[in-house]
């Protein structure tokens, strides 16, 4: 009987201890920055709301950010649906060989991204205008990477992933029937496309629009590198701007509270839309949408869109951080008469930050990657298996971190450290990324939850076993496609993070994002060298998930 009783009390209490855990991750920096906000001089007052309203820095800070934020989702669901449509519906050249690559920007870091088209376009020292000008007598000079444009432009290249895979999956699973019906009656291909496909996906595309324009305009990385160099003001980096000496924390949290109203009503509009939607990537019908014909003009047109976009956002990228990653000196172009290792090995072996930053992004990566699937564990089990009544509403707080910019986050979590011994240490940058994350592995390890069927535990349970070894002999072996995806899919969000970690990080706690902002200001081939360490990375981390054939459509 008291085996009985503590098998229930594991069944129980565990998933329950991982949903609060979850819950208190979130509302602990949400509180934090709320109190923060309202107290001046040591009362309650509205003082830093007014103040930060009437400051026309304000106003144009959150002007440029939505501008960005709209653009960059109107760019990216249009290029995302599209390269989803031809890799699933059509006969393209080379489907699979595009499907890989359109992914491989969703695992790279959007503020190397930044930095490589600084080095491809800087009006000075681009690679594109040296060659312009030398090759072909033209001049780049009224194409300007530090710009709003120019934010844009990075943004969407590595926003488009998200649209499509929100897309693709749907894409594939749709019925064919009503375009088969509307092409019978003689519509168009164009007429069927915008009057029966889109309006088929059209659930899953606004909820990626919802979740692309929340993330996009909160993200601070490609704003400090495009934006901040010409004064350009953004919601991110002025958070930042507030916090650094001297330091104004009321404001600054009046700030994060006001995108945190906007950014959680977003999430909750998203929720209604993709409430009663499943984003299943398997299911029990029996047949496949018609591939459709590409003439030979629109054959030629979808390969020169894929490569376009997959030379944005990977190749000429890639191409210019090794140049200048083995540059003694970046002038615009690349000579191999002056190669050289120099700036690898001063990173690796002679500068004690970089050195630090590398191990201290890999303990974060390794440990917060393997503690946030524990959670996402739990957490799963009780969304999958709890309380039916309760489900809905652990489900929406649980997804609440989806929408929040990294950097309000940092912010929450500096205002709780800054007085207690958790301050300036690797631990509470762990569990702001655990925080801000987890939500991407709860989501892909429920989707395999859901398609277990409970019957397998009730069998298990009836022969005997604890729910102990029924999660370790029967649940857990079932989840490990699912595990292996959100571990591998978290381990390249923490190598990358930027935003939660400049407001946390000390002296000895930078990670290889931190690094690479402060090189900036001394070397481009340091930075450059230390950003084709990070792409290494995580391009292993992209190799690794593709051998395993695991899937991220569900998260």
């Amino acid at each position: 009987m008291e085996t009985s009783q503590k098998g229930r009390w594991l069944q129980v209490g565990l998933p329950a201890a991982g949903v609060t855990a979850g819950v208190l991750l979130i509302a602990g920096p949400f509180v934090a920055t709320v109190v923060r906000s309202i107290l001046v001089d040591g009362g309650v007052s509205a003082g830093n709301f007014i103040g930060l309203v009437t400051d026309p820095r304000f106003a144009a800070a959150a002007v440029n950010t939505l501008i960005a934020g709209y653009c960059t989702t109107v760019l990216a669901m249009a290029l995302g649906f599209t390269l989803a449509w031809l890799v699933a519906r059509t006969d393209m050249p080379g489907r699979s060989w595009f499907e890989t690559g359109n992914l491989v920007p969703f695992f790279l870091s959007p503020y190397v991204g930044a930095i490589s088209w600084i080095y491809l376009l800087a009006p000075h020292g681009g690679l594109l205008p040296w060659a312009a000008r030398t090759w072909f007598g033209y001049s780049m000079d009224w194409l300007n990477i530090y710009s709003i444009p120019g934010v844009i432009w990075v943004l969407t290249l590595f926003y488009t992933p998200y649209v499509y895979l929100f897309v693709i999956g749907p894409l594939r699973q749709m019925d064919a029937a009503f375009e088969d019906a509307a092409r019978v009656h003689g519509a168009s291909f164009w007429y069927t496309l915008r009057h029966i496909t889109v309006p088929l996906v059209l659930p899953a595309l606004l909820s990626a629009a919802l979740i692309v324009f929340v993330t996009s305009a909160g993200l601070f990385d490609v704003p400090l590198a495009l934006g901040s160099p010409r004064g350009i003001k953004f919601m991110p980096t002025e958070i930042f701007s507030l916090v650094q000496y001297p330091s104004d924390f009321g404001r600054a949290s009046a700030f994060g509270v006001l995108v945190l109203t906007v950014t959680i009503l977003l999430t909750l509009i998203q929720r209604q839309f993709i409430a009663n939607r499943r984003f299943d990537t398997v299911t029990g019908k029996g047949y496949r949408p018609r591939t459709i014909h590409l003439r030979t003009g629109t054959r030629i047109a979808a390969l020169t869109l894929e490569t376009v976009y997959i030379g944005g956002a990977v190749v000429l990228p890639t191409m210019v951080l090794m140049m200048v990653a083995f540059s003694k000196l970046w002038l615009g172009h690349f000579m191999w008469r002056t190669a050289t290792f120099d700036n690898f090995v001063y990173v690796l072996t002679k500068y004690d930050l970089t050195r630090s930053a590398i191990l201290n992004s890999l303990f974060l990566a390794l440990t917060g990657a393997t503690l946030a699937v524990a959670l996402s564990v739990l957490q799963s089990y009780y969304l999958t298996r709890g309380n039916p009544r309760r489900r809905a509403l652990v489900d929406a707080l649980l997804s609440l971190p989806l929408g929040i910019p990294g950097i309000i986050l940092g912010l929450g979590f500096l205002i709780l450290a800054i007085r207690t011994p958790l301050y300036s240490t690797l631990s509470i940058i762990l569990i702001a990324y655990i925080a801000r994350f987890f939500p991407f592995a709860t989501r892909t390890v429920t989707a395999m939850f859901l398609a277990i069927n409970p019957e397998l535990e009730q069998s298990a349970r009836s022969s005997g076993a604890s729910w102990f070894q029924t999660m370790r002999l029967i649940v857990l072996p079932l989840l490990r496609p699912a595990l292996v995806a959100a571990w591998l899919m978290l381990f390249v969000i923490f190598i990358r993070e930027l935003g939660a970690t400049m407001l946390l990080y000390a002296q000895g706690t930078e990670t290889i994002s931190v690094a690479m902002v402060i090189l900036s200001e001394r070397s481009s081939g340091y930075v450059a060298a230390l950003a084709m360490i990070q792409l290494l990375l995580l391009l292993s981390a992209f190799a690794i998930f593709r051998l395993t054939r695991t899937s991220i459509s569900q998260s």
